[in-house]
């Protein structure tokens, strides 16, 4: 399949040596995607987000805004789905 991330839905955001995060990224948000891309579910699923702005808009939400935003989209299987995996990585 390849070496690195292909099509990175974080766009600039490469995994350098140290770099810093810049862009206004959230505190925490590198040792997330850390996270997520070691978990193939979790990458998966946030490669899904990316194709989808509904998705990516929950899964950017839940990140600043925690349980509150996994509260909003538990009825929506869609977002439900990707958010729950991207759950059971970040915890």
């Amino acid at each position: 399949m390849g070496g690195g991330m292909g099509g990175n839905p974080f766009g600039g955001m490469g995994g350098g040596m140290g770099g810093g995060m810049g862009g206004g990224m959230p505190p925490g948000f590198q040792q997330m995607l850390q996270k997520v891309m070691a978990d193939p579910k979790a990458m998966a699923a946030l490669q899904k987000a990316a194709q989808n702005p509904k998705i990516m808009a929950a899964v950017q939400e839940a990140q600043k805004s925690g349980p509150a935003a996994f509260a909003k989209y538990a009825n929506d299987p869609e977002v439900k789905e990707v958010l729950d995996a991207l759950r059971n990585v970040i915890g």
